[in-house]
């Protein structure tokens, strides 16, 4: 006998994309709203919250960023994961081991002193003796100049994404997960609701928070985004906590496109490679979890075109064998910038999307900032440089765009 669940009821807010960036929206509806708020919040996802993107990502929560929109953005998540531990009653294991910006040539040492300075952060400035004291897997002799940053951390990104659905369960919001969206409905202008295959869900606002889908997703009701799906990937070394001590600070190497962090005695690295796979928005499948990406050799062109730059920084990898790879899909944008606000054209409609590999470190000050702008309030943070539009008219399957995008991710140079 085949049994066919019972249909969702409609909702006030409903949020596509139950990762994190849906979640902590969610998480920061729930708190504006309160418990059983006049205003009922849906998400629902295809798949069990956060096991796509989320579950793959580095979570560096770097503060320092080359704007100052993204910088706040992150300072409020570090907020946010405070507010979470008080309210949960527990430790969400935000390691708090500072990042190195390490600078191994003249022109990154310029380039840094410009990132630092347009925060408020403390930073202490060593030389290469230095960061070697405080990093011993860095070579003192490679090390031009370095900044330590004391303030940050990595965390679980699991376990925030978590934090932020319990805390959006406790404050009434449903999350509805196996209903796959297919489209998002609009009616003279505005948007009535989202057609998923139970049917369709009624709701006058609707949150596109749903990553590598959300291009797609955002086409249905006629709006093109400025991003596209782009293969993201990192290496762990073998445990070797004689190389690499637990409190080793985030290393971000921007002469080498790398950053590392330590992982359990072992080394996580990530490099970005000068040519980076994007995928076009129309052909994703439903799960990228077993996602066969047509050219991938499991990233051994990005390592070894990387490798040599990395091992002169960090020579220890030389003698550290290669445990896990981890690849998967990131959002990134033309322009390296998030997609995050109302979408003008069509009234009813936010986006929170294109994560640009930095979605974890910005989660809580989107949710806030996302969440104030689909209840009209004054928000955190400005949300104009990450409008949606801001790019024009544009076409979201175009192969122009999805280079631009792989481009965005090559030239990234922060954590």
């Amino acid at each position: 006998m085949t049994i066919t669940p019972a249909p969702i009821d409609g909702a006030d807010i409903v949020i596509v994309g139950a990762g994190i960036l849906g979640l902590a929206v969610a998480w920061a509806l729930g708190r504006a709203l309160g418990t059983g708020g006049a205003r009922s919040v849906l998400v629902v996802d295809r798949h069990p919250p956060s096991t796509q993107a989320t579950a793959r990502a580095a979570a560096l929560l770097t503060r320092a960023r080359g704007d100052a929109a993204t910088a706040a953005l992150v300072r409020d998540t570090y907020t946010a994961i405070t507010s979470l531990e008080e309210e949960l009653g527990e430790d969400l294991g935000l390691r708090r081991v500072g990042t190195l910006h390490v600078a191994a040539s003249g022109a990154r040492v310029d380039s840094l002193r410009t990132l630092v300075a347009a925060g408020t952060d403390p930073v202490d400035w060593l030389d290469g003796d230095g960061a070697a004291r405080l990093a011993p897997c860095l070579s003192a002799e490679a090390v031009e100049r370095a900044a330590f940053m004391p303030l940050d951390g990595f965390i679980d990104p699991m376990r925030l994404a978590d934090a932020y659905r319990r805390s959006a369960r406790h404050a009434g919001v449903r999350i509805s997960t196996g209903l796959s969206v297919q489209a998002i409905r609009v009616e003279r202008g505005r948007v009535a609701g989202i057609c998923t295959d139970r049917g369709f869900i009624a709701a006058p606002v609707v949150v596109n928070a749903a990553g590598a889908w959300a291009a797609g997703l955002a086409w249905s009701a006629g709006v093109g985004l400025p991003q596209a799906p782009v293969r993201s990937q990192y290496w762990i070394t073998e445990p070797r906590p004689d190389m690499f001590p637990r409190d080793l600070p985030v290393l971000v190497m921007p002469d080498a496109g790398a950053y590392a962090r330590p992982e359990l005695g072992a080394l996580l690295f990530g490099l970005r490679g000068r040519r980076s796979l994007a995928l076009d928005p129309a052909r994703l499948p439903h799960d990228t979890a077993g996602l066969d990406l047509d050219d991938s050799d499991g990233g051994l062109e990005t390592l070894e075109e990387g490798w040599q730059a990395l091992a002169r920084l960090c020579p220890p990898l030389l003698q550290a064998g290669i445990a896990h790879y981890v690849s998967g899909l990131s959002t990134y944008t033309a322009d390296g910038r998030f997609v995050l606000g109302p979408v003008p054209e069509v009234e009813g409609l936010f986006m929170a999307t294109g994560c640009c590999g930095a979605g974890i470190a910005a989660s809580g000050g989107i949710g806030r900032a996302v969440a104030a702008a689909v209840l009209g309030q004054p928000g955190p943070v400005d949300l104009a440089p990450f409008a949606p539009g801001r790019l024009g008219a544009l076409d979201p399957f175009s192969p122009a765009l999805r280079g631009a995008c792989a481009a965005a991710r090559s030239g990234k140079t922060g954590g």
